[in-house]
């Protein structure tokens, strides 16, 4: 009996410190904020904040620390925060030895970083924030129990990413001139970096401070995986295991049905994300250095355009984008690789990984085993890539591709037809392009990424699914067939969904827009404002040039229209729709003429 109450004391006591640690949690966070956020008569007071959060932290560790039956085993299941500690007894005997360090102050001048004090207060708010976020993935056992729908789950964390966003960039410190920064605008390019668009109302690297780039690269993280991925990941990191409610709510965010493989799947996504992205920023930098000159912080630009390409956001630090890069095949070609590794999918990168490291005697076969999701979105990509090439070549009339060397207009072309897929980087000017080439850029980016990824658009597999089924009708089969495995015509159905809905987005859009900003502007073509929109759907961030001219009004349908090319306008109507229920009775069935001409067999 007594045993019993200790133990029950114990676990009072314990949550008595995880409230107060989410406190602190919460002061961290506003601290981490804070001190970029508003101006430096602050700076002493986040000062004081910053040693009140590391008390608190040191004390609770410790104390938790005594409570613990065995401290041995508690500090094996806690590692970090002991790392952490050991850190900041640790630069109390080093700090003065490397204080003088020429190349130590380079390197934390190029994180905009003035000391070791700094970087240890920056680690460890970022290890609560990062248990504040693994919070949120605890709360997925309640979560499963609300009567909503995975996909209202799956919207309502963009809007709220897009609302935090939008609170941050109205900070002080977020832009270079505090105060400049309009609702509308830190609404717009929220909601353009967490639904990885690139489309701008204000230059990204003038406007902004390097607070505010630290704002808008971390919501293109969290906006091309996801902020459940993310809650789930750190949860599954630093708590225990889900239960099989909260991985069936988990598998239909991540459209995932077996729900024994989500763990090993998030750990995938995480590590290919920080892999890709780590080798993109070292490439970027070592082939920066002719261009070093143009750049405040090379680590920093590295870093941040290998997140924007692989999330394919198409946000640069530099106004005229990338191109300073046209005739350089090493950035352009390290640019397009990130692209398209982000574009591919989470589960054909997995799937590519899982060939490259296997036994080699698995590698015999002439043709890898991999599953048809991958075959068809390899081969769509491909095909999309070097058709939209050579029709962007052919239909560049202006010869603004056409450089002095055959080897750069080829370059150029096979950029741009990567980029349209909802990546948004450019090489050249786009409001320069020829109608032609604008055209084919419209329907790349309306076809946009594959299913998984980073990406917008209908999907490429979306794309081959039709294009597969009007085959099959056309030589009188019922399903469509690849790679010797046939289609449910389910999928058929929802595919002709999700284009005619995309279609009926953009239709409204571009009517809206056109509406308001044509009488406006008469210098400004239709197809301007066409491309704007699907690009805006297509979450690609291309413009030929009206973005910075746009009324409150056509952001705010931007705004709306680059959250539906995100998340789908078929996964956004399932949100708002109410559950389905299966009829009690089926109405009598009757044909429908859909053509102008049939060929009618009579019995």
């Amino acid at each position: 009996m007594v045993r019993l109450k200790k133990i029950v004391e114990r676990k009072e006591i314990e949550n008595a410190l995880n409230i107060f640690m989410m406190f602190i949690a919460f002061l961290a966070v506003f601290s981490l904020v804070g001190k970029g956020g508003f101006g430096p008569e602050w700076v002493p007071f986040f000062n004081g904040v910053d040693i009140f959060i590391i008390a608190c932290f040191i004390g609770v560790a410790v104390f938790r620390l005594i409570l613990a039956s065995n401290w041995w085993s508690y500090i094996k299941k806690h590692p970090f925060q002991y790392v952490l500690i050991g850190l900041f007894f640790s630069q109390l005997l080093i700090a003065p030895l490397i204080l003088t360090d020429v190349s130590y102050r380079y390197v934390l001048s190029q994180f905009a970083l003035v000391n070791l004090a700094k970087i240890y207060i920056v680690l460890m708010q970022i290890y609560i924030l990062i248990e504040l976020i693994s919070e949120v993935g605890r709360l997925n056992a309640r979560i499963a129990r609300l009567p909503l729908p995975p996909a209202a789950i799956f919207v309502t964390s963009f809007v709220i990413l897009i609302a935090m966003g939008t609170f941050l960039l109205m900070l002080p410190g977020a832009t270079k001139e505090p105060g400049s920064m309009r609702l509308i605008d830190a609404l717009f390019t929220a909601t353009s970096a967490t639904c990885v668009t690139g489309l701008i109302v204000q230059p990204t690297g003038t406007f902004f401070t390097r607070f505010g780039h630290y704002i808008i690269m971390v919501f293109i993280q969290f906006g091309g995986l996801g902020l459940m991925t993310f809650a789930t990941f750190f949860a599954l990191v630093f708590r225990s295991d889900f239960g099989l409610r909260e991985r069936m709510l988990l598998g239909d965010v991540l459209n995932v049905k077996v729900f024994g493989k989500i763990k090993s799947l998030l750990a995938a996504i995480v590590g290919i994300t920080i892999g890709v992205e780590a080798v993109g920023a070292t490439l970027l930098y070592f082939f920066a250095t002719p261009h070093a000159g143009k750049m405040n912080s090379r680590i920093f630009w590295s870093i941040f355009h290998s997140v924007s390409a692989f999330c394919n956001a198409g946000f640069s630090l530099w106004d005229e984008n990338i191109i300073h890069f046209t005739s350089d095949w090493r950035m352009t070609l390290t640019f397009a690789g990130l692209i398209i590794a982000g574009g591919l999918g989470f589960v054909v990168l997995m799937d590519i990984g899982r060939y490259i490291f296997s036994p080699f005697r698995f590698k015999r076969r002439k043709v890898p085993h991999f599953r048809l999701q991958t075959k068809i979105v390899l081969v769509t990509t491909v095909i999309l890539i070097f058709v939209g090439m050579i029709f962007i070549m052919f239909g560049d009339t202006t010869g603004v591709m056409h450089g002095e060397k055959w080897s750069v207009t080829l370059l150029t072309a096979f950029f741009q037809s990567v980029t349209a897929r909802t990546a948004g980087f450019n090489t050249i000017d786009t409001g320069a392009l020829a109608p032609g080439v604008l055209f084919i850029v419209i329907v790349l980016m309306f076809i946009g990424a594959s299913p998984g990824s980073t990406g917008g658009g209908v999907k490429t597999t979306t794309i081959a699914v039709i294009v597969g089924a009007i085959s099959a009708k056309l030589r009188g089969k019922e399903r469509a067939v690849f790679f010797n495995r046939s289609l449910p015509v389910e999928i058929i159905s929802v595919a002709a969904m999700i284009i005619v809905l995309a279609g009926a987005v953009i239709a409204v859009g571009t009517f809206l827009v056109a509406t308001i900003e044509l009488p406006r502007h008469p210098d400004w073509r239709f197809i301007d404002v066409f491309f704007e929109v699907v690009s805006a759907f297509g979450t690609v961030g291309l413009s030929t040039g009206p973005t910075f001219d746009l009324t409150t009004a056509s952001k705010l349908i931007l705004v709306f229209t680059m959250l539906l090319g995100r998340v789908g306008p078929l996964t956004f109507l399932f949100s708002v729709s109410r559950k389905i229920r299966a009829a009690r009775m089926e109405h009598t069935e009757e044909t429908l003429m859909t053509v102008s001409y049939t060929h009618l067999t009579l019995p």
